[in-house]
């Protein structure tokens, strides 16, 4: 479970939610290293929440994206990081 401060969840509020909607995972907000709430998923009846990738098949992957990258555009190793992920997305 992640533990974020007041402030840090605060600031960052919305991202939180995304990160708890997405991942399914509870975040713990803390103030001065105590617990004091937990933001988790609402938890719907007939609602599947996302699994957890496992490593194994992440570099699985992203080994098979870097060669679909790779085989359609052979000049792959010049693409910025922007490009790589728009191509991820298609």
């Amino acid at each position: 479970m992640r533990e974020v401060g007041v402030l840090e969840a605060k600031t960052h509020l919305s991202s939180l939610l995304d990160a708890v909607e997405r991942d399914g995972e509870a975040v713990t907000i803390t103030r001065h290293g105590r617990a004091v709430a937990t933001l988790e998923p609402v938890r719907e009846p007939g609602r599947v929440l996302p699994r957890k990738t496992s490593a194994k098949e992440l570099v699985a992957r992203f080994k098979a994206l870097r060669d679909s990258i790779a085989a359609a555009n052979p000049d792959a190793e010049n693409l910025t990081w922007e490009e790589l992920k728009q191509m991820a997305r298609e």
